[in-house]
C-alpha cells in the first residue's frame, strides 16, 4: 500500500514539477521560489474543492462549476459593464 502523501510532499513534488517545467512552458525564470508558488497552488485548489464539496459530482462538465460559480455570485456583479 502506498503511504499517503503529507502536505509538505506533496509541495514537494510540486515544487520539482514547478521547477523541471516552468522554462519550458514559459520559456522564463520566475522570480517567485517554486516552494511558495506549489503551496499557494494547492491552497486555492484545497479552498476550491471545499467550496465545491457536496454541489458537484465527479461525472459533472467542467462548465457546471462556473455555472455554481455564477449561480452563487452576487447580484449587485451581475449588472453590464460601465
Amino acid at each position: 500500500m502506498t503511504p499517503t502523501p503529507t502536505p509538505q510532499d506533496e509541495i514537494a513534488a510540486l515544487r520539482m514539477a514547478l521547477e523541471t517545467i516552468a522554462g519550458r512552458l514559459h520559456g522564463i525564470a520566475s522570480r517567485t521560489d517554486a516552494a511558495q508558488i506549489a503551496a499557494e497552488v494547492l491552497r486555492l485548489n484545497d479552498a476550491v474543492r471545499a467550496g465545491a464539496q457536496g454541489l458537484l459530482r465527479p461525472g459533472n462538465h467542467p462548465q457546471d462549476f462556473a455555472a455554481l460559480l455564477l449561480a452563487a455570485s452576487d447580484p449587485a456583479n451581475g449588472g453590464p459593464p460601465a
